[in-house]
């Protein structure tokens, strides 16, 4: 890892309301390397699902530079964006399946635009991310016949449907159990290993970027506070959220501890 491969470059969001302009990302520059597993850990309202739906354009950013691979992707034609898009895999909280589909369907859907005429390579395809993901028993069955880990695993599937370099996590494990969280987190740090794709995760779970990341930006107020190697920020923070987030984390151990917990 030792070629920036993303590069944010005074990246700035704004909304209009009936009260008035809202600044959400006030000017983000932020250097991710090539297959590096990165956090970006802030509270609700700090600008993290605004910045990471801003590096695919599904949010159009006011100003800025996304660099990504050597192009920046805002100065893209609606065309050559639709192609760009197909080298950056999303994963939703929400997982954001079709109900109507099978998990074969959902995780071929984006396949039918990058190979439309070659229904046999889709199916290879298919069939190959489906026992990556460890589904091959639930193919042919439906998002509500699923608990929400194996709905995460078929959109993570979907996400790596076009062999994408960048993989984005918009909170993928918050609404996950502890357990599942764990497993989704092994098959992510799997999948970096054995490909190299290069994943931004956002979080408000500390444990979460601790376990699967390698480095991190705190935001706070649509800035970035600090950013570096994981155990530097969360052993010295400097910023006020990294401070919080470590606070809150000591005083629960210090609690289980004082209850006679082993730690």
């Amino acid at each position: 890892m030792n070629e920036n491969f993303i590069n944010l470059i005074d990246l700035r969001k704004s909304y209009y309301t009936k009260s008035g302009k809202i600044d959400v990302l006030k000017g983000i520059d932020l250097q991710i390397k090539k297959g590096d597993i990165y956090g970006i850990i802030g509270f609700s309202g700090a600008g993290k699902s605004t910045l990471i739906r801003c590096i695919n354009r599904l949010e159009e950013p006011d100003s800025g530079q996304i660099i990504i691979g050597g192009k920046d992707i805002i100065n893209l034609s609606k065309r050559d964006l639709n192609e760009e898009r197909k080298k950056i895999g999303m994963i939703f909280q929400t997982f954001n399946l079709f109900d109507s589909k099978t998990v074969f369907e959902n995780i071929e859907y984006p396949l039918k635009s990058s190979l439309k005429n070659n229904k046999l390579q889709r199916k290879e395809r298919v069939l190959e991310l489906i026992e990556l993901v460890g589904l091959t028993e639930k193919a042919y069955d439906y998002p509500s016949q699923l608990s929400g880990g194996q709905k995460q695993r078929v959109g993570i599937a979907r996400a790596l449907a076009n062999n994408p370099n960048v993989l984005l996590s918009d909170e993928a494990t918050s609404a996950l159990d502890p357990q599942t969280t764990l497993s989704i987190l092994d098959l992510l740090k799997d999948i970096n290993k054995k490909f190299g794709i290069t994943i931004l995760m956002i979080s408000h779970e500390v444990e979460v970027i601790k376990y699967a990341c390698n480095h991190l930006a705190v935001i706070e107020s649509g800035t970035i506070k600090e950013k570096g190697n994981i155990l530097t920020v969360f052993q010295d923070p400097k910023s006020e959220t990294g401070k919080i987030f470590t606070e809150v984390e000591q005083k629960l151990k210090e609690e289980w501890i004082s209850r006679g917990g082993a730690y």
